[in-house]
């Protein structure tokens, strides 16, 4: 089987089974909090991207690697991380939600 077909099944089962994870679990445990403390979680588990600066680390990723795509993942990475921190810090304010929204589009972005 090709190598990108595998890639592309390995995807697609690994969003089925958080789907499943995320909507018997995750889903119900979060909708019964205030928003605040819902968020939270999600807001501390999105701290760890700046581990996308691996992308600038030589030796951590292949040299063919473009550079132009290694340095805008690992800062956009690093900015979604340090707004995700700072939303969890302003969290109980409106800067807070206003932080949230921002750590969300630009991580969707990157």
């Amino acid at each position: 089987m090709p190598p990108r077909a595998l890639f592309g099944i390995s995807v697609v089962l690994s969003f089925i089974a958080w789907g499943i994870v995320s909507g018997r679990y995750i889903w119900p445990a979060l909708r019964s909090q205030p928003r605040a403390n819902a968020l939270r979680p999600l807001l501390l588990l999105h701290a760890f991207r700046f581990v996308g600066l691996a992308f600038l680390v030589p030796g951590v990723v292949s040299p063919d690697l473009p550079t132009s795509f290694a340095r805008t993942a690992a800062y956009g990475d690093l900015a979604t991380a340090l707004l995700a921190l700072l939303a969890v810090a302003a969290l109980h304010s409106r800067l807070g939600i206003i932080l949230v929204w921002a750590f969300n589009i630009l991580g969707t972005a990157d």
